[in-house]
Order: C-alpha cells, then sequence, then structure tokens
C-alpha cells in the first residue's frame, strides 16, 4: 500500500526498491552494534553460500516493486504472487525431490484456475489467458515468486550446523541476507537510473516528508515481515511458508482497493481470488495431515 503511495510521485522503481532494502538496516545493525543481538560469525566461505540467497532475495523484491510500479499493478501483481505455493511445489519437487501427497498436489489446481480466472477476469480462452499472464507485471510477478521460492528452499538447504557456528539464527541470516542484497542492488541501480534522474525527481518533490514517510514505511515493513517470514521458514518448510503468504494477500487486496487510487475489484476478480484463496486452505489443511 505505501508503495502504491511512492510510485505517484517518484517513479523510479530500482532505486525505491534498493532504498528499501537499506531502509530495514536501519533497524538490524544497531541490534548488533550494542550487542541486543550476537554478531555473526562468518568466513569467507559462509559468505559464499549467502550470496546466491540474497541475489534471490534482492531479484523477488526488485521484481515485484518494479510490477507494483507498473499501471494497476498493485492488485494484478499480487493476484499472480497468489500462486507461490504452485511454483514453490514445483522447485521442490525438482531440486529435493519433494513429491506432494494426492490431496496436497490436487490443492494447487483451484489455486492456480482462481489465479488464472482472476487475471483474465473470467475469460479463459487462450488468446485473453496469453494476453494477459504475458504482460511486464505478470512476468515480474511471477518472477518474484520463483526468487523467493527458491530463496526459501536454499535457506532451507543450508548446512544444519551452519546457523550455530555462524550465530546466524533466521534473524541475523536475514539481515546479512538484505545487507548483501543491498549491496548487489547498487550497480544496478547506477546503471538502470543512474544518481541524476532520481535526485532530480526527488528535488522536485512538493512534499518531500510524505514522501519519506511512505518510502520508509514501506521498507521497515518489508523488513519486518520477512524477518518473521524467516522465523517461520525456520519451522515450517518453504511450501508451508509460501502458503501462509497467500493467506495474507487476502489483507493486501482489501487493503489496496479501499486505500489507494486505481485499484479496481470487479465480481470476477474476487471470485478467482476466493478460488484461489480456498485453495490455499485446502492445501495447508492437506498438508499438515500429510494426505
Amino acid at each position: 500500500m505505501y508503495n502504491a503511495f511512492v510510485k505517484k510521485d517518484f517513479h523510479y522503481p530500482w532505486t525505491t526498491s534498493t532504498l528499501q532494502l537499506f531502509i530495514g538496516l536501519i533497524y538490524a545493525l544497531p541490534l548488533w552494534f550494542f550487542k541486543v543481538r550476537k554478531t555473526p560469525n562468518i568466513t569467507k566461505d559462509d559468505l559464499l553460500k549467502l550470496l546466491p540467497i540474497a541475489g534471490l532475495n534482492a531479484f523477488g523484491h526488485t521484481c515485484a516493486v518494479i510490477a507494483m510500479f507498473e499501471h494497476g499493478g498493485g492488485s494484478f501483481t499480487h493476484v499472480i504472487k497468489a500462486s507461490e505455493p504452485v511454483v514453490s511445489t514445483i522447485l521442490n519437487l525438482v531440486i529435493n525431490g519433494v513429491v506432494p501427497k494426492p490431496f496436497t498436489a490436487a490443492s494447487l489446481l483451484p489455486i492456480t484456475y482462481g489465479v488464472a480466472y482472476a487475471s483474465t477476469l473470467g475469460n479463459l480462452n487462450p488468446k485473453v489467458m496469453s494476453k494477459e499472464l504475458t504482460t511486464k507485471a505478470a512476468v515480474l510477478a511471477m518472477g518474484s515468486n520463483v526468487g523467493f521460492a527458491l530463496r526459501s528452499i536454499l535457506r532451507k538447504n543450508l548446512p544444519h550446523d551452519f546457523k550455530h557456528r555462524t550465530n546466524l539464527d533466521p534473524a541475523n541470516e536475514h539481515a546479512l541476507t538484505t545487507l548483501l542484497s543491498s549491496l548487489i542492488m547498487v550497480p544496478f541501480v547506477l546503471a538502470f537510473e543512474g544518481l541524476k534522474n532520481p535526485l532530480s525527481a526527488y528535488d522536485a518533490l512538493k512534499n518531500k516528508g510524505s514522501f519519506l514517510k511512505n518510502l520508509f514505511l514501506c521498507g521497515f515493513s518489508f523488513y519486518m515481515y520477512n524477518e518473521l517470514q524467516n522465523k517461520v521458514l525456520g519451522s515450517l518448510g518453504p511450501v508451508p511458508t509460501a502458503v501462509g503468504n497467500t493467506l495474507k494477500r487476502v489483507v493486501i487486496f482489501v487493503a489496496l482497493y479501499l486505500f489507494t487510487s486505481g485499484e479496481t475489484f470487479p465480481l470476477p476478480k474476487v471470485v478467482g481470488c476466493a478460488i484461489a484463496i480456498a485453495g490455499c486452505l485446502g492445501f495447508a489443511i492437506f498438508d499438515s495431515k500429510k494426505m
């Protein structure tokens, strides 16, 4: 929602996404400095293990932000991202060989159908689907799904002694990942948007205070949400975590509709979202019962 406010005045998504990553460090780094949390104890090899996770974190976040900056991209991005459990299941099967139980696998069908129905407003003929599901916002949203799903799987696959040996519990690991992601993003910002244009756009803002508030709240909310998600991932696993991510989108859909302009929710989109969310509920139940 705060991203929707930011994009009205500042049309530089690469810069926005990178600044949001750095904002999270305003919270995380002092916790190390004041010894509230243990300082990471890492080697060069440990950093190399974390770099792919950091790269995927940067990729997933930036894809989502750029998709949000597309016209009407707020709700549409989250409709596509509701299919994250499907992506996680497929990648978990390919990478880890984890085969879902029959009813669990079947529950992925309504998720996929609901996302497609909402994206095309109920017009599921191939021509409309190929048009709607290949837009820039849709491709970027799916790219974000893949990035975050792979990030979760790689995190789950870190060596068992890794977090104890390095002091990287889920909160610390996310903080270090965010720091690496922020540094990874800097050359991309300079290459795609530079410094001059974003600075000029900022100087031209009529209400800099409101812009900075929205930017900070978005970055801080994103960081805290991901820190909590990382803790959940450590207890549950990549696919159930993705289901939780999907259920949260009910709140996102309502918030975008109520508090931002340019977001519409016609009946077919509501129906499609309801089908996808019901599929997620079924997935959670079947997965918990190993059915």
